[in-house]
């Protein structure tokens, strides 16, 4: 069994064929995708697969934390693979490749916080930019 197939079940979700291979196009791209994209790429591998199916399936990801979601410039939703381990990400700016990052230090950070200053931070997201290791080598 897959480690897709594993998180779907885990989270009381039947693994499809369809939901492993969007999936599996978003862990191997390791970039943010539109539903286009995933869906054009889909189709370039031989897949039978309407647009809404993509749509559905990419909210469904997102919301069994498979995927995580992010709006553009304009309001246009892309998407990316995740682990089941809290993190944020890390986008290069030139090539799109999205690193996942622990986030040891932010929750040192949160726990400074409150015991400091007695503040319970209940949710975060950060994306950091830059450039990946092949980008910074050319």
């Amino acid at each position: 069994m897959s480690e897709i197939s594993e998180t779907l079940h885990e989270r009381g979700r039947y693994a499809t064929r369809t939901r492993e291979r969007i999936a599996a196009v978003l862990r191997d791209e390791r970039r943010y995708l539109t539903p286009h994209a995933v869906h054009e790429l889909l189709l370039s591998r031989g897949a039978s697969i309407s647009l809404s199916t993509v749509y559905r399936t990419l909210e469904l990801l997102v919301g069994l934390g498979i995927a995580a979601a992010r709006s553009d410039e304009h309001g246009q939703n892309a998407y990316v693979f995740c682990t089941v381990q809290h993190h944020h990400h890390a986008v290069c700016r030139s090539c799109g490749r999205v690193e996942e990052v622990r986030c040891g230090p932010l929750e040192r950070f949160a726990r400074d916080l409150r015991n400091d200053q007695g503040f319970e931070m209940e949710d975060h997201a950060i994306e950091l930019y830059g450039r990946c290791a092949d980008c910074t080598q050319r």
